[in-house]
């Protein structure tokens, strides 16, 4: 297997950028005020990545308060341990991108062990190099004083930061199908979301089976049957979703209200030229309404060809536990691993016969 890496939530990752470069904007004030009324200087470093950190987190409603006072709290840490000047803004922006990684991604799902480990090493290296980077800034190109090169530091340092939380929308997996669910997944709402998440945590524990049942050309046998069941339920959770986007932009009721309006005016014209026109019209608009109910019956179709599916990687998992526990007198561990691969084509193979039998039996009529 080959890792595969798929960037999901591509908006979120842009508004944390931005986020994080406001919340540094709008502290960089504050340390200018400070620092021209109170003659306190306040350097980019911790207030610089505690504003971007507090700006940009997106909590669980439930956790918001709690998630931005840790955002706010646990960075001060590698100050307090009095760790050397190199290493306390590095800790620190590491400490924070690993809080959003994994309470403050966006998702209602906490963020993966190895989302939080790349997010934090990703965002150490990064802050460190925007805190060069602003040095060098500061010591070439902007004044001494003044308020624009106290934005420009806070800003630098923000946005580097920001970047080093990229590790927080990656899915990253050995198994290109389990990227392709979670990327899936990340991008649907509503039950068919739940469905989709649904089998992917179904084709994972069935293939954590598959791998203590079987070894080489079983397991790779087994391996294609899963990823072909969970294929399957993926394509059809996006093909609902397009019918349902292509659904959401043309409403039925409105195209219907249209066509009666348009007979209407036909029975009322006066003008025989008109009366056809009009007639004509509503005549196309009737096509369109006819398109639009065949479209939304596809779409229940779909959904529930979705929860079908879902349903077979659930009795796949069974099948799985069932040959585990089987007699040592079923059978040898190659028969039961075959055994099991051909019942799985099988039930699949049934289920895509059951789903396309209507189909073709409707497709003569189309044609007459």
């Amino acid at each position: 297997m080959s890792l595969s890496i798929q960037l999901i939530r591509r908006e979120d990752f842009e508004s944390r950028c931005l986020y994080a470069l406001v919340g540094a904007g709008a502290m960089a004030m504050v340390a200018g005020v400070a620092r021209q009324v109170l003659r306190v200087p306040v350097e980019p470093g911790y207030f610089a990545l505690m504003a971007a950190a507090v700006t940009a987190v997106k909590p669980k409603l439930t956790e918001n308060a709690l998630v931005r006072a840790a955002a706010m709290l646990l960075p001060v840490l590698p100050y307090v341990l009095g760790l050397p000047s190199d290493w306390r803004h590095a800790v620190a922006g590491a400490i924070t991108a690993g809080l959003l990684a994994w309470r403050g991604n966006g998702r209602d799902s906490l963020g993966s062990p190895l989302q939080v480990a790349l997010c934090a090493g990703a965002a150490a290296v990064t802050t460190a190099l925007g805190l060069y980077v602003q040095d060098v800034l500061n010591a070439r190109f902007l004044p001494a004083w003044g308020y624009f090169p106290l934005l420009v530091d806070y800003a630098v340092v923000a946005l580097f930061w920001s970047i080093g939380t990229l590790p927080a929308n990656l899915a990253m997996d050995l198994d290109a199908v389990a990227t392709r669910g979670m990327r899936l997944e990340s991008t649907l709402t509503g039950e068919v979301r739940g469905l989709v998440a649904r089998a992917l945590t179904l084709y994972r524990q069935s293939q954590d089976e598959a791998r203590k049942l079987a070894r080489g050309a079983g397991l790779e046998k087994l391996q294609a049957v899963l990823g072909k069941l969970a294929r399957d339920a993926f394509t059809l959770a996006e093909s609902h979703t397009e019918l349902e986007a292509q659904l959401a932009a043309a409403s039925q009721g409105s195209v219907d209200s249209q066509v009666q309006e348009l007979k209407k005016r036909a029975q009322d014209a006066q003008d025989g030229v008109a009366r056809r026109q009009l007639e004509r019209a509503a005549a196309s608009l009737g096509e369109e309404l006819n398109h639009l109910d065949a479209l939304s019956r596809r779409q229940e179709r779909l959904f529930a060809q979705l929860h079908a599916q879902v349903a077979l990687l659930e009795r796949a998992r069974v099948c799985f536990i069932g040959a585990r526990t089987a007699s040592p007198l079923d059978g040898g561990s190659d028969a039961r691993v075959q055994a099991l691969a051909d019942k799985l084509s099988a039930l699949d193979l049934e289920s895509s016969g059951a789903e396309g039998a209507p189909q073709a039996a409707r497709a003569p009529a189309l044609r007459s």
